[in-house]
């Protein structure tokens, strides 16, 4: 998988410009990707960067929505659920459609998708 476009795709997806800082989270994504990847089928699949990225991106979204619900509370204020919740049903919405695209290079036990919903 060619990391440079994936870091670029985040980049686009996130709106974050520095993603040398995101770079375990972006590994970490391929690392799940790759796990579920079918026999035979080559990592150099340009459809695979996008939903790498994608992934990454949801991971980001959750991160970020819990630590401003954290510092909320501890502020004492009322978190914006809103805000966090339309981020993360966008972010789900787009590892679905780049999981579809990819439908046919990944197996039927794609566990990590499972969690995209918890």
């Amino acid at each position: 998988m060619d990391m440079q476009m994936i870091a670029s795709l985040f980049s686009l997806f996130s709106g974050e410009h520095d993603t040398h800082a995101y770079l375990p989270l972006l590994i970490s994504s391929s690392h799940e990707v790759k796990s579920v990847l079918r026999e035979g089928c080559s990592e150099s699949d340009v459809r695979l960067c996008y939903l790498v990225a994608s992934i990454a991106n949801l991971r980001y979204v959750q991160i970020y929505g819990a630590r401003e619900k954290a510092l909320a509370t501890y502020a004492g204020t009322i978190a914006r659920k809103s805000d966090s919740e339309h981020q993360a049903r966008f972010a789900e919405q787009l590892v679905n459609s780049y999981r579809n695209l990819c439908r046919d290079l990944l197996t039927e036990s794609q566990a990590f998708l499972l969690s995209v919903k918890g």
